[in-house]
């Protein structure tokens, strides 16, 4: 008998964790926390983009051979709601920078000194909450789906899923004229079994990923 309710317990699980659980999405809702000097020229990103956008028109992207990515800075706007331990941010900035150093090295060589041919990528978390894993395994649970399901219908988001923002710059590095510049929200998936950071990390995995998409892009296309 307890076998057949351990797997029935199994079973329902598992159902659930196919029904609600859903890939990590864009959020809309970004904030500015002043790390970029400027915002003016940022405007709406399309479908598969960041929020907000901007690459310089003209870019020789052509010209450059190898890449400055510095220390992922901390840098919380007044917005933020959501208080993580210092060292457990440290150690985030630091994956976000191994993930954009694993990501974009094998197109350009990530080097210390600036030159003409060198690009300079600055990069800020400005916004993180976590996931909250005990939670997000009852409110998949037939109680506490209507819940979960209300939630998101009056603000776009679950709540008790992880949730990141970030702010990136490519500028020339001699000369500081700006190549390109995003800011983008994160938010995570809606199933079980997740670490807290574990939505943060995926948007880690997916933003040095289309970085590297996309300067590909761009040097192909002069």
């Amino acid at each position: 008998m307890r076998r057949g309710l351990g797997l029935s317990l199994v079973g329902l699980l598992l159902m659930v964790s196919l029904l609600a659980g859903c890939a990590a999405h864009r959020g809309e809702r970004v904030s500015k926390s002043g790390f970029l000097r400027d915002y003016s020229q940022l405007k709406p990103g399309d479908e598969g983009m960041a929020v907000l956008i901007y690459r310089k028109p003209d870019a020789d992207m052509r010209k450059y051979q190898n890449i400055i990515i510095d220390p992922v800075r901390v840098l919380l706007g007044p917005e933020a709601q959501w208080e993580v331990e210092p060292g457990e941010l440290y150690n985030l900035a630091r994956e976000y920078r191994a993930a954009l150093i694993r990501e974009v090295s094998p197109l350009y060589p990530v080097v210390d000194t600036p030159s003409p041919e060198t690009m300079r990528l600055r990069v800020a978390l400005t916004d993180i909450k976590p996931g909250s894993p005990v939670r997000g395994v009852l409110t998949l649970l037939p109680v506490g789906m209507a819940i979960a399901g209300a939630t998101k219908a009056t603000t776009g988001e679950f709540s008790d899923v992880g949730k990141v923002e970030t702010e990136m710059e490519l500028i020339d590095s001699v000369t500081g004229e700006r190549l390109g510049a995003a800011v983008d929200r994160q938010v995570g998936t809606k199933a079980p079994f997740r670490g807290e950071f574990d939505d943060a990390r995926d948007a880690f995995d997916f933003w040095a990923k289309r970085l590297a998409r996309g300067l590909a892009q761009a040097r192909a296309q002069r």
